[in-house]
Order: C-alpha cells, then structure tokens, then sequence
C-alpha cells in the first residue's frame, strides 16, 4: 500500500535570513517545502505542478506598498485559481500602521470560497545569519562587536516584542500543521524591553558595552497579547533574548573568525606566490652564473670546452634568455662577461690591454647579441601567448554570451511547452486524463467518469447515475461537490423532462431558461445504442457556458461511452470467471476489486456510507442465498465471498439502510450482521 503524500507548503516574497531555519524545520517534520524565487520555473508553473495547498507570503515591512502590492495581487490570483487552500501573509508589528492596513485591506478582498486567509503578525526577528540590515538587534551587536557607537532612542520606558528565529519558524510551522484558519495571529513572546534593557543584554553577552547618543525617534511598538497565540497553537518561546544574543553573538563572532583566517590564508598563499614569481628567475640566474664558475674552474680555468671547442656561456645565457626572456638573458650576459673577465685576467691579460683586442671584443659582443637574440624570441612567445590567451578570454565571453542567450531561449521554450502541455484543451492534458478510463472494470469506469469529466471541464459539482434496467429510475452512483451533495439520490425519469428528453434524443442538454433544481449541463452515457446512465454538472462559471465546452462535454461522455462499453463486454465474457455459475454472488477476487473501487469512489467523494453484511448460509447453497437476497437488495449492490464467507456490499448506504436489509433478511430466515472491520 502505497505511503501518505507529504504536505507541501509554499513560501514567496520577500527573502529572509531565517528561511534556511524554516525549510529545515518543514522538512525534518516531512513537509514538502517549495520556495517560490522571480527566477524560471515562472510562478504559474510552480503552481500548476506542485499543487501546492498552503502558501506562505513574507511582506517586505520596509519598501513602499507599489512595489509589492502588485505581486500580493498576482500570488492571491493564483492561489485562488489553483486552488490553494490556506494562505498567510507574513507582517512585521514594526510596520507603518497604514502599510499594514493596506496590505490586510488587499489580502482580505480575496477570502471567500475553500481559500481561507490569515495575518500573522511578528516582531523584529533576530538570530545566527542576521544581516544589520535585518533589524536593530543585529545592528546593534555587530556595533558593539566592533566597538562602534548607535543612535539610541529617547530616555522614555517603551518597548518592543524581539522574536528569535527559531521560535519564529516553530510558531509558523504551529500555525500552518495545526490548520490555523483565523483572521490574525500575533506571534509574540510577551516579553517586550526597552532600548535600555536590550542595550544593556547586548554589552552582557559581547562584554563590550554599547554606545548610544539619545535620538528624538520613537523605540516602542506594538504589544499584543501573548496569550492568544499560546490558545491558538500551544506555542511560547524557547529561547529568552539573552540566549537568543548570545548564540547570535557567537555565530557573528564565528563567522567573523572564519573570514580572519580565510583572509589572512589568502594573503600569505599571495605573497608566497608572488615572491616565488620574483625571486625564482633570479636565483636560478644566480646558480647558473655559479655553475659556470665551476665549469671554469675544472676546465683549467676556461670557460671554453677543449672537448668541442665551445664556450658554455652561450648556452647559459641563451637557456636564461629562452627561459624567462630578455631581461634575465641580459643579466646572465653579465654574468658572463665577469666570468670571461675573470679568465682572462687570471691568465694574465691586462685589463686596458683587453679594450684594444678584437677577438676579445668580439666574444664580449656575441654574449651580447645571444642574449638579446634569445630573449627577444622568448618575449615574443610570451606575447603570442598573451594574445592567444586575450583572444581565448575574448571568445570565451563571446561563448558565455552566446550560452547565456541558449538557455534563455530553453527556458522560454520549456515555458512555453509546459504552458501549451499544461493548457486547459491540449492534446497532451486530456490524453493523460482520458488515459485513466483505460479499465474494464465498470465499477472503476463510474468513478473516474467522475474525476475525468471534473477534469476536462474544470468542474467541481458533478453527479453521476445509472439507468434502471427497466429505465424508469436513475440511481446516484458517484457525487462530487457540494452542490452534487444536495441532489437526490434516485430519480424517476418521467418526473423530469429534461431526463426523458436527453434518453430518447441521446444529446447534451443545457439549462438555457435556469430551470431550478436541473443540472446546468447533463449527457448520457451509452452502451450499444441505449443510454446505461447520465453525467449531470452543477454550479458552471459563466465561461463554461460556451459551445466549445459544450462541445468538450460531448466527446468526453462518447470516450467514456466507448470505455464503458468495452467493460460491459469484458464483464460479459468474464462471466464465469467473476460469478458463481447462474447466480449473482462474486468470487472471491472479483468482490475484492469491487470493494477497493468502492473505496476509491469514497476517497474521491470524501463522503459515501458503505455499508457490509455479513450473511449466515446455515446450509443454503449458492443458488437459494442469491435468490433470497435478490429480493431484498437494490441493482447496485453487490453479494460475493470474503475469506470464506458471504457478504453483501451496498453502496451509499448508511447504517438506517443496513438495519432495513438486515431486518427484509431475517423475515426470509436468514441472519445478517454488521461487518465494520472490512472498511
């Protein structure tokens, strides 16, 4: 059997600090929580698809109604539309009194019909993750944090309600699992302080106490009875402000160390970095120059191989150059020039004497040129690189613009797609739909001929009877709806003209005059030519008045038609398999089904009396306990084995109609009783 569906709740507006708190909450008690962002899935979709029951709406307390009166309208349009059982506006006590009035004016304008609307009203909330910003607790413990002064108020004894963010979200989830429906809530402690006493708990728990310069600004708000919100959902706080402060405090203080260490990793990870940047050309320049010094030292004071006649400068300066450029290249050109001087003078050259040599100033000169030879090549691979690296940022923004524009036309395209899918007269929403009259189990068929038409014509009062087989009396098979609830449960064809109408003429009918007490809209459902029962809708709106609903009922009732038909056929040819030969009584299985679609039928009703007898056989076989209780029972109810024994299964019977069968039975002989365990 298949589990309970999770609640789901809806929050939208304006965004809170403490809305992780609150989806954690909804989720650790198996809610299904869905937050509803400006951002794709557009909210009409969100709607559509989750079917959202309760919806929470943050006011923002600090902008100017035009910026959110609008978005009230639109979410309230919505939740009416798509039928949204309980909505609350969330409002801050701190509010303008003409900004709260406006905004419980125009959430109040959409009460009426299954939606119910309620106010619950909170004071400043406060907490770990709450910004300056967010209220004067929070900007106030971060100024005596950082040892910074505030404007205080006048030295006068008002005070206001402070609410931390765990109780606000406990109390929210009271309100919405216990099915709050009242007009207002007041969610408050009843534990109001001054500016003194919240200044004075703020430099208890930071140690550092806080500076405040007097202000003519008013501290006090609004202080409504605690009581009440303690009757309506047994809710107080947990927390005192103190406690609240204090881990407040200590996130704030957490956050602020986390920052410190990250900021400072980040600078010495920098700084390392750079230095290794730097420094690193250099010292290999360094220990270059140093190797060469030792080269000439072991090649007998030489820096020219006797080996293959060639100087190991040219490699150390062009390995400089092609390594890191021109302007270590250089470097190591004079590294080498020292080293070269160094030779020669220790072999006994003279220094002026050197200037006047040529083959010397020649092999000073081609340092020279392999170092700039070099390190121009290796500049300008690294220019090649730069640019490639320019060009490859630059396409590489081309391509984010080209994907932004991609992904914005998916989403409008899967918008759209979901807007025709979703639509009221597309193929792909009545296939699914009409895909759950895929059964050949009459019963069955009579139900979802209910929750499909509901469907297709987006009704909520809907009735359903089958035809007598002499095809004088209607009973109620299936009703759905409040107005459905007020019909009658049987009907005598000729009493109605409209019902004698529609059987001989077997076409829609429509209440043109609003004759009282008919169905605005009424078809028949046909097997093999004849009408087997009738569909009546009640309480239309005016739109669906229209031919092309008329229309849409029409064919909806021939699919139910032909699906009923291919039961009535498949009941027929199971007929061995499903009775007892020659009787009415089901087989086991068979009556099994029957009572599970009953049951369906009850859970789509929301109420059906259904009542179960259990019969004494006392000896009697098959053929005399059918015949016996054939007399006493309507067409539509149903006798079959149970576990052993039989049963009698009526339908929308309570337990007045059950003391009569029971009574009609015992003056044929046969005992009966109640059997309450089955449903």
């Amino acid at each position: 059997m298949a589990g309970k569906l999770n609640e789901k709740v809806l929050l939208t507006g304006r965004q809170v600090f403490w809305q992780d708190t609150l989806q954690r909450l909804f989720a650790k008690e198996g809610w299904d929580f869905y937050v509803l962002t400006k951002d794709f899935p557009a909210p009409e979709e969100v709607f559509r698809i989750h079917n959202v029951p309760v919806v929470l709406y943050v006011l923002d307390s600090q902008a100017e109604p035009k910026s959110w009166a609008p978005e009230l309208n639109e979410i309230l349009a919505m939740c009416r539309e798509h039928g949204v059982r309980r909505f609350y506006l969330l409002e801050s006590l701190e509010m303008p009194e003409a900004r709260l009035e406006l905004s419980e004016k125009i959430a109040s304008a959409w009460r009426g019909g299954e939606m119910t609307v309620s106010f619950l009203r909170l004071p400043e909330v406060y907490g770990p993750g709450a910004a300056p910003e967010d209220g004067l607790a929070a900007d106030w413990l971060e100024a005596s944090q950082r040892g910074e002064s505030r404007t205080g108020f006048m030295e006068t004894e008002e005070k206001r309600e402070f609410l931390y963010a765990d109780d606000g979200a406990y109390a929210i989830f009271r309100t919405i699992a216990r099915d709050f429906a009242g007009e207002s809530l007041d969610i408050v402690t009843g534990q109001p302080v001054s500016a003194k006493e919240l200044a004075r708990t703020i430099g208890e728990v930071t140690g550092k106490p806080l500076s405040l310069s007097v202000s003519e600004a008013s501290f006090g708000g609004r202080l409504p009875d605690s009581s009440l919100v303690r009757a309506e959902i047994g809710w107080s706080p947990r927390y005192s402000l103190k406690d609240g402060l204090a881990m407040a405090y200590e996130a704030l203080q957490d956050e602020g160390e986390s920052w410190q260490r990250s900021a400072r990793r980040d600078r010495r990870i920098n700084q390392l970095r750079g230095w290794k940047e730097k420094l690193v050309p250099y010292a290999e320049n360094l220990a270059g120059a140093l190797l060469m010094v030792i080269v000439a030292y072991f090649q007998g004071g030489t820096t020219v191989n006797p080996a293959v006649y060639f100087d190991l400068n040219f490699a150390y300066i062009g390995a400089m150059g092609i390594l890191y450029g021109k302007g270590q290249s250089l470097i190591a050109m004079v590294f080498s020039s020292v080293i070269l001087l160094g030779v020669l003078l220790r072999a006994g050259a003279n220094a002026v004497a050197l200037m006047y040599m040529p083959e010397h100033l020649l092999h000073f000169v081609a340092y020279l040129f392999v170092a700039v030879v070099t390190g121009y090549f290796a500049d300008a691979r690294a220019f090649e690189r730069q640019s490639n690296e320019w060009h490859a940022e630059q396409a590489r923004e081309r391509y984010d613009f080209l994907r932004s524009l991609y992904d914005e036309c998916v989403v409008v395209k899967d918008r759209l797609y979901r807007q025709i899918v979703n639509s009221d007269d597309s193929i792909g929403r009545l296939y699914r739909i009409i895909r759950s009259l895929d059964s050949v189990a009459t019963e069955n068929l009579f139900t979802q001929a209910a929750g499909v038409t509901t469907q297709v014509m987006g009704v909520e009062d809907i009735a359903v009877y089958v035809l007598s087989k002499d095809g004088y009396y209607l009973r109620q098979k299936v009703r759905k709806g409040r107005l459905a609830f007020q019909q009658p449960r049987s009907l005598r064809v000729e009493e109605h003209d409209y019902l004698k109408n529609l059987i001989a003429e077997k076409n829609v009918y429509v209440n043109r005059e609003l004759v009282k007490d008919t169905p605005d809209l009424a078809a028949p459902i046909l097997y093999q030519g004849e009408a087997i029962g009738v569909v009546e809708l009640f309480g239309l709106d005016f739109n669906k008045w229209s031919l092309y609903h008329q229309n849409l009922f029409s064919i909806t009732m021939r699919l139910i038609s032909a699906s009923m038909g291919r039961a009535y056929q498949y009941e027929a040819e199971a007929q061995d398999k499903r009775y007892y030969s020659g009787t009415r009584i089901l087989r086991e299985e068979a009556f099994r089904e029957i009572l599970q679609e009953l049951m369906e039928r009850r859970r789509l009703q929301g109420e059906m009396p259904l009542g179960i007898l259990k019969v004494s056989r006392e000896g009697r076989s098959c053929e005399e306990l059918d015949s016996i209780c054939g007399k006493v029972t309507r067409n539509e109810d149903f006798l079959g084995e149970h576990q052993g024994g039989i049963y009698i299964l009526l339908p929308d019977a309570d337990e007045k109609v059950c003391n009569m069968v029971m009574e009609r039975l015992a003056r044929e002989g046969v005992t009966a009783v109640r059997e309450e365990k089955m449903l």
